[in-house]
């Protein structure tokens, strides 16, 4: 560039910064005739938030609108890089809970939230608070805040109302240290274990996606924390592969992976969503009007704002090639709707705006309704009103009996027993004098992706976690001698020594970590390097031994064989299952998790946990999911019968149920829900909690239907010998279909209503009629 033009862009420069250091509006020149200065109804919590909004953004500056446009993240060896005007903040304190002193105390990382507020709002000429965001997939993601059990855990659960309980709790923690704004829930339907990220989600049903993500949608939002589901929309490809173009129709789209969205801003109140990395029919997520725009905010009625993963804006020209530079970038994603860009350090995704500005390129009236949406949120969280949070009582919120004590209760209800031959299980502590312990799994708290204070699978951040070894120590104190396996201890020794053994198996998986086979890993893999992975999820899992080897050896002993998987999607178990005589799916359970496990091996907690996937018998049979539409051939392969080793929704108990007496309407309401009914009766020895799924059929349709659709579930707890009528209710929606045209319709029509233990498993049938 020689000098010349470098002197224009120079004067280019200097004009645009004087335009966007003049306020926005004739009206921010009106005074007060008491004070002489600009009206600040914005400061008034007496005013109605569109008042505040629209006085605020009066008085602001182009620059002051385009900074609450910008967000930043900064690890705590990038701290004094940090921007103090952007609007949005990644909370300091979520890189607290792996400092060179261990974790920091709740107190410790609100004073941290506060002061970075503070200077925040300092630093902003209006007082204009900054909006601290996290993580909360399964707790809040800093300090030492509690850990429950993974979200593909909750989906097990088949309880959103608990569910919901526990939102609330991990609520009062975000709330606790000033985290006002989470990147959760996550409700990309995986259909595909291999996906490394398939244990952040609630599995492969629609339905149950939407479930879940509703309920913990609905306890952040009423709590006072901003929802973010993500990643809209389809965030995995082909093969299982993270972020992978979107290779599926607009129908499947509407059919399945659009649904949980939806339903999360329709009945959860979301008042923001995560646009994902991949691109969807050639368009990147980012950059998409027809997501953004024509069915979220047009359809859907949103109110909120859309903000990029962290770097999605600058990968449309970077990655997805889309634009010839960053600024048309900028340009594509502002004009289709997103809302915030999420820099990554010290790249700050919305940096041209200013310049495109003054070219033409973008206007002021789409920055305003950018804006407009951004400030509302922050009026509505009182953050103008009350933006700091007292230090002095994060202490006795975070980690309180209460919740550590909800965190077990959680890691109860998502044990799912998968294999009980002769009832080996329960074990008896008064038969069982001496217990041999095996596996990578059994002496670290596993604690999966996005765990925070947790340090990941080794939990070793958490001062009184539960690792199973310890949890069977603890539940046979002075009653058997357990005895954890060291790798310079022959297995089949040790082994023949004990009553049982117990082998406790991992695998690794997380963000940027998909599998390209399902077995039990023999060594730990290295992971490569996967853009867009900003902050440590966790995912520590090592491996130093042979798993499906050590398996082998202690079947052959002869002595009672228990396997304990501790995973978040699934393994392929062929070359072992039919060996050993009992498998227990603990997934990861959380802190408590070793106590659980225990408590259910032993049976003092009977295991009601369901599967929220289809599990394959190998990755030959990917993707695997129940509610295929009917082929024109067959469902099996030349070599396999095309089913999976355990369906959809399955899951042994220590007892029996018996189904009886279903009630049908003759019609379904159009007006409200449709209420179906079925008695179920507990004819076994424990108590038990037993999952009641309603599937539905489409008997004719004008478009082709799957063979069957969850589409209710209730979990309920009997005593031995109880009964108890269990009503569904089914939203005249249930009923409806994407027709041809891809218009969402009810048609008239006869549904066959099925009641099933799990998707393959139907004991009770009957039939519907809708109008």
């Amino acid at each position: 560039m020689n000098r010349k033009m470098m002197k224009k862009k120079a004067m280019a420069l200097g004009i645009v910064a004087v335009i966007l250091a003049i306020p926005c509006s004739a009206e921010a020149q009106k005074k007060s005739k008491a004070t002489g200065q600009p009206t600040e109804i914005y400061k008034d919590a007496r005013a109605s938030i569109d008042q505040r909004v629209e006085n605020l953004m009066s008085l602001m500056t182009l620059e002051e609108k385009i900074n609450q446009l910008r967000s930043q993240l900064t690890f705590l060896d990038q701290y004094n890089s940090r921007d103090w005007t952007v609007g949005h903040f990644r909370n300091i304190a979520h890189f607290m809970h792996n400092g060179p002193s261990g974790s920091a105390s709740a107190k410790a990382c609100a004073e941290a939230v506060n002061e970075d507020t503070k200077k925040s709002v300092a630093a902003n000429r209006l007082g204009i608070p900054v909006l601290q965001h996290g993580e909360a997939l399964h707790g809040a993601q800093w300090g030492v805040a509690t850990c429950f059990p993974q979200s593909i855990a909750f989906a097990a659960s088949f309880d959103e109302d608990f569910y919901y309980r526990v939102g609330q709790v991990v609520t009062k923690e975000l709330r606790a240290v000033g985290v006002r704004q989470v990147y959760a829930p996550v409700v990309n339907v995986s259909r595909d274990p291999r996906w490394g990220r398939s244990e952040e989600g609630y599995g492969e049903d629609p339905f149950l996606n939407a479930r879940m993500g509703v309920a913990w949608t609905k306890a952040l939002e009423q709590g006072g924390v901003v929802a973010s589901p993500k990643h809209f929309v389809d965030n995995y490809g082909d093969g299982g592969h993270d972020s992978y173009a979107s290779g599926v129709s607009w129908r499947i789209l509407r059919e399945v992976f659009l649904e949980p969205f939806r339903a999360c801003i329709e009945e959860g109140g979301a008042r923001s969503i995560m646009a994902a990395y991949n691109s969807i029919d050639g368009i990147p997520c980012s950059a998409s009007t027809k997501l953004l725009t024509d069915i979220l905010r047009n359809e859907w009625n949103f109110k909120g704002y859309v903000v990029s993963d962290y770097g999605g804006l600058p990968g449309v020209h970077s990655t997805h090639h889309l634009t010839s530079s960053s600024l048309d970038a900028q340009v594509l994603c502002l004009d289709a709707g997103l809302d915030v860009g999420v820099g990554i350090s010290k790249r700050d995704a919305y940096t041209n705006l200013p310049e495109l500005l003054q070219s033409g390129k973008i206007s002021e009236e789409t920055i305003n309704t950018t804006l407009r949406r951004i400030l509302t949120v922050k009026f509505e969280l009182g953050l103008f009103d009350n933006p700091y949070v007292d230090a002095k009582a994060a202490d006795k919120i975070v980690r309180c009996k209460e919740h550590k004590e909800l965190s077990l209760e959680a890691a109860r209800k998502v044990m799912t027993l998968l294999k009980n031959d002769k009832n080996t299980l329960p074990l008896s502590d008064k038969t069982v004098k001496r217990i041999g312990v095996f596996g990578p799994a059994a002496n670290k708290i596993n604690t999966g992706d996005y765990s925070g204070p947790s340090g990941g699978n080794n939990g070793e951040l958490i001062k009184d976690g539960i690792t199973p070894f310890q949890g069977l120590k603890q539940r046979l104190q002075g009653k058997a001698e357990v005895i954890l396996h060291s790798g310079n201890t022959d297995v089949s020794s040790l082994a023949r020594t004990c009553d049982v053994v117990i082998f406790f198996a991992a695998i690794q998986e997380g963000e940027g970590q998909d599998r390209s086979h399902l077995n039990l890993p023999k060594r730990t893999m290295k992971i490569t390097d996967a853009n867009g992975q900003v902050v440590d999820t966790g995912g520590k899992q090592t491996f130093e031994m042979d798993q499906e080897k050590v398996i082998d050896e202690l079947a052959a002993s002869g002595i009672k064989t228990i396997v304990v998987l501790q995973n978040g999607s699934v393994i392929d178990i062929r070359n072992w299952t039919d060996k050993v005589d009992a498998i227990l799916e603990a997934w990861y359970s959380g802190e408590q998790g070793g106590t659980a496990i225990a408590e259910t091996l032993f049976g003092d907690n009977n295991p009601g946990g369901r599967l929220p996937v289809t599990w394959a018998k190998h990755a030959g049979q990917l993707p695997i999911y129940y509610y295929i539409k009917p082929s024109g051939r067959g469902y099996s392969y030349l070599d396999d019968d095309g089913k999976p080793l355990f369906p959809f929704g399955y899951g042994l108990s220590y007892t029996t149920f018996e189904y009886s007496n279903l009630v049908i309407p003759e019609r379904a309401n159009k007006d409200g829900n449709t209420h179906i009914s079925v008695t179920v009766k507990n004819t076994g020895t424990y108590k038990g909690d037993e999952v009641v799924q309603l599937y539905l059929h489409d008997e004719v349709a004008s478009v082709a239907r799957p063979m069957k659709e969850l589409k209710a579930f209730k979990r309920v707890t009997l005593q031995p010998g109880e009964s108890k009528q269990v009503e569904l209710a089914l939203p005249y929606r249930s009923f409806g279909l994407w027709d041809k045209d891809l218009n969402f319709v009810v048609e008239s029509g006869s549904f066959e209503v099925m009641i099933g233990k799990n998707a393959e498993n139907m004991i009770l049938k009957g039939q519907i009629k809708v109008e």
